[in-house]
Formats: structure tokens, sequence, C-alpha cells
């Protein structure tokens, strides 16, 4: 997605087809066990089914072929290979799975690895096969697939721990693929990158490559930070793995076909977690020029309830003529609950290595926002916006916190990165609706994202009410993978492609948006060597090579 004013990088986006799996495998050999046959030998399947899918014959292999849920309402079903496979090396599982039958599916499946045995099966509906109605399912495990009941919710990831599903509804970001209503057959992958501990599922048309989607899971709600453990959650070492399904008031034929696994192999290059996850990143001083919208209320503010807020203290804000407001804020003498920190300073709640800072709230401007024409939000009503440094300065990762109003909740917008010496680069960061509540995952162009700050409640600008506690809103972080965008040499020094120090940032809303509001940027600022130091440091490695060829061609060496 991204783009470059200089040689015209491009990053394909953060999907990997089965096709492309199948040949990484064949390229990386494993060093353990792996299945390589499918479903051809039905006899290494165990297949588990209630009394209703029982008595419509499924699950059932026949021709390579897995059909794990038929055309008929409330059915469960599971089936697991016989042979136990590695779970504690990174992994690679692929398959093809194809809905039929119907034009309102319902209601998925689970990839699932566990040890609770070869009978282990859960529930029908929206259990999917893998949990149990009021309780528990599979456990010990874990399992991702996908939930296509037909409400409206195009590419849901399911993630599920120890037999609970613990993510039903999780909409992926920049998501191109309707599983609702794509009915053609998709390429699944699901990786385990075991290093950084993460879960990866991608799913791919096989018709048309361009609807697809891509979701990491790393653990906790929110979390940046990998915390994902495939043996620990599997309950060993090695897992029993498989496929768990279920229909329910609706339903649908769902099939399988093409499936792999292969453990120990080396994880796809543009899955690797970056390091940069690792690294500090601090609050980066932005001019006043920045910004052009004031939309937090300060808690010295002498509001009265029910009555309008001065526009002194808060201009118009939009979003159904909501703002933000400080910790600490009274209302006709009354404390109020939730506000932003009055220190102006946080740490991401997703990601403890990122700190944040916000304007002055008695700013006359303290958010950049960004506006459709439509909105019908107070001026401005760009679309795109700019954001420059205090000072140029040479970055090895970059975060940004940001959310939108009346917009969506898979909404991903541009940035492009404008570099002193004049060359650019554009990638994407993720600004969903704030009344979200978003798990975190990866653009489509491999930048980080999940909940920096959460639950600080709004104000309503015509009667002085908070609402949207204890639940709403959140804010969100993106944090930029620089090296993956061919900014940054693998050492943390921009130098690889030439490009300068950091000037400014230039931001566009993502679509069907009403406004876009970016409050703040943090980053890990590098210092490039003296080159006194480059020249001693060269130096000493052309000695060293010399010396070491000398050495080579000594009869006593």
């Amino acid at each position: 997605m991204y783009r470059s004013s200089v040689g015209q990088y491009r990053l394909g986006k953060l999907l990997v087809s089965a096709a492309a799996a199948a040949a990484l495998v064949a390229v990386c050999a494993p060093a353990h066990a792996a299945i390589n046959n499918g479903f051809a030998n039905a006899g290494s399947w165990t297949l588990n089914g209630d009394s209703a899918s029982t008595s419509n014959g499924v699950p059932v292999i026949s021709g390579g072929d897995l059909t794990l849920t038929t055309a008929s309402n409330s059915e469960a079903s599971s089936a697991w290979y016989g042979t136990p496979q590695d779970v504690a090396d990174s992994w690679t599982a692929t398959f093809t799975w194809q809905w039929s039958g119907t034009t309102n599916p319902a209601d998925g499946f689970m990839f699932v690895a566990q040890n609770q045995g070869l009978s282990a099966l859960g529930a029908s509906g929206g259990y999917k096969g893998y949990q149990l109605t009021g309780t528990t399912g599979i456990t010990p495990s874990f399992g991702v697939g996908v939930e296509n009941f037909g409400n409206g919710n195009a590419n849901n990831v399911s993630v599920g721990l120890n037999g609970i599903i613990v993510t039903g509804g999780n909409n992926v970001a920049g998501s191109t693929l309707d599983v609702n209503t794509d009915s053609n057959p998709i390429n699944f992958t699901v990786s385990y990158n075991a290093p950084a501990n993460e879960l990866y599922v991608t799913g791919v048309d096989s018709t048309n490559s361009a609807d697809s989607f891509s979701y990491v899971y790393t653990g906790s709600n929110g979390n940046l930070a990998p915390s994902f453990n495939s043996a620990t959650q599997a309950g060993g070492n090695t897992a029993y793995v498989g496929f768990t399904g279920g229909t329910g008031g609706l339903n649908e034929e769902q099939d399988f076909t093409n499936f792999n696994f292969t453990s120990g192999a080396t994880m796809p290059a543009n899955y690797q977690s970056p390091a940069y996850l690792s690294t500090t990143r601090t609050p980066i001083a932005l001019t006043s020029g920045s910004f052009n919208q004031d939309v937090v209320v300060e808690n010295s503010a002498p509001l009265t309830s029910g009555g309008a807020i001065p526009t002194s203290v808060a201009m118009p804000a939009g979003q159904n003529s909501n703002a933000l407001y400080e910790s600490g804020l009274t209302i006709g003498g009354t404390l109020q609950s939730g506000g932003l920190p009055t220190s102006h300073q946080f740490v991401s709640q997703g990601d403890p290595n990122t700190t944040f800072q916000f304007q002055k709230y008695t700013n006359t401007n303290n958010v950049l926002r960004l506006t459709s024409a439509t909105s019908g939000a107070a001026n401005p009503t760009s679309s795109t916006g700019t954001m420059t440094l205090a000072t140029p300065t040479t970055y090895s990762t970059l975060a940004i916190l940001a959310f939108s109003g009346n917009g969506n909740p898979t909404g991903t917008g541009t940035v492009t990165l404008n570099f002193a010496d004049g060359k650019s680069v554009t990638t994407d960061f993720y600004a969903p609706d704030w009344f979200t509540n978003v798990v975190n995952g990866v653009t489509p162009d491999g930048n980080y994202y999940g909940t920096a700050l959460s639950q600080f409640g709004r104000i309503y600008l015509a009667q002085s009410t908070v609402n949207g506690l204890p639940t709403f809103p959140d804010m969100y972080e993106t944090a930029l993978n620089l090296s993956h965008l061919g900014i940054n040499s693998t050492g943390g020094y921009v130098n690889a492609s030439g490009y300068g120090a950091l000037d400014s940032l230039t931001f566009n809303m993502p679509s069907n948006t009403g406004e876009t509001d970016i409050f703040a940027v943090s980053g890990s600022a590098v210092a490039t060597p003296e080159p006194s130091s480059v020249a001693l440091l060269l130096g000493g490695v052309i000695a060293g090579a010399a010396f070491l060829r000398c050495r080579a061609g000594r009869a006593d060496a």
C-alpha cells in the first residue's frame, strides 16, 4: 500500500495465500512433524458430531474433502488429526474453506490445537463446536476461525482460548473480504511465530486475491506487546490439530480441502515481529500550526448542569456535538468521573514502550481535525492535514494517537512521512470510530495497532452532560514499522534508503468517516554516528580483513 517518491517502494499487503505458504514450506525444510496429505487418508482423522449432525451424516471425509457441517440447523462437528503435532516451535497451517447451500450462512468454523483428546466437541450455533453453552468447551486449547453469521459483520475473526470464544466479532482493519457474501473458496493461512509469540490468520479469495484480510493475535485485548504462547495455551509442546464448526437457526455447508500443517518452519519474512515494538517511544514536539481545533474542555471551566459550554472553552467538536474533557472536571459543583489525564501525558495501555503527550487543554487548538465535506462538523472541513516537527529529527520508530467519529470499526487512513531532504513515504494508520473497543492487530501495511487509552468518557457541548462511561470512548495507537517500509536499516539508523531527518507527517482520513482526530505523535530518536566514528569503524573493518587475509596466506597460520 505504501508509496515512495523515490523508487516507488511498494509493500504488498500482509497476506500469504495458501499457495505461497505451500511454496514456503517446500523451501524451508521442516524440522518436525508435518501433515502434507490433507484429507486424502480419512483413516488418519477422528470425526465427531452431535445427535443432529450425526443424523445428517457429518462430519464426513470423502475424496480429499472434509464436510464439517451441512445446510441444516443446529449442527456441531469436530475433526482431529490422529497424530499430535509440534506446536512449541513456529508452525504454519494452510487450508481452503468454502461455504454453500444458503444465502444467509451461519455460523462458521475454528481451526484448533488442543489436548483434551480426539473426542473433543463443543456446542452448535455461534459456539461453532468449540465452546459449550454457558461454560467452557474444549480445554486446554486455542483456536482461530471466522464468524460468518449473516449479520453484516463482513470480516469477523474469532479467537478461542480454553473452550471460550474470546473475540467472537472481531472486524479486521483494512479487510476487503466479506465472508458472509463471498462463497468462493477461501485460502487460509494460520501461522504461529514462536520468537515473537504471535498468532496470524489470513484469508484470500482463491479467485480474486484483492479480496483478503490479515489479522494478528498477540494476547490480551488492545495489547501490542506479544504475549500469546502456542504450547502453553494448547497444554503441551504437542497437540491435536483440526477443525470445529457449527450451525444454528441459520446454516451452511462447510467444506475443507488442501490441508497442510508444518512445524519448525521459518516464518514468512513479512510476518516477523519487528524489534521496534520493544523500542521506547517518547513524545515528539510539534509546531502550534500542527493543530487546528480545540476538542478538550479543561477542568477549570465553570460549567453548570444543563448549560451549554462556552465556545471559549471548546469549539464545536462535531461527532454528535460531543467533546472530550479533563479529569477533575466539575459540573454544577459535582465531580465527574473519567476524563483525560491532568498531566497531559500517559503510557499507552496496550504498549508499555510508548508514552503520548496531549497538547495543553487550554490551548486554542489541541488536535489535528480532519473532516469530510458532508460530515456537518465545524470548520475546518479538509480531509487532509499536516503535523510539522518543531525540530527535524531522525527516528527509528513512530507511533500515532488517533480516533474517528461517525466512523467505522475498521477505519484506516494514510500518513505520508515527509523528510527534510524532500523525499517521502506513504503508509497507513488506524483510526476507527471512538466507540469501537477494538482488539490489537496489524494494518494492511504491517503496522501494529491497539487501544492506547480507553473508557475516559465524553461531554455533550449543548448541555454540559458527561456520557459514554463506563465503556467508551477509546483512542488508538498505530506503531509504524519504519524498517518494514524500507526507511531504516536493521541497525536502526536512517540510511538504508537515503532518507534524511523526518520533517512532517501528512494525514488523510479513513473513508466513510465523519471526522478523524490526530492527537499526538511519539517516536524513538536515533543519533547518526559522527563521521570520525564511522571512519574509525570502517578503518577497523578494513584492517581486520587485511589481517585475516594475511593470516590465511601464512604457512604457520
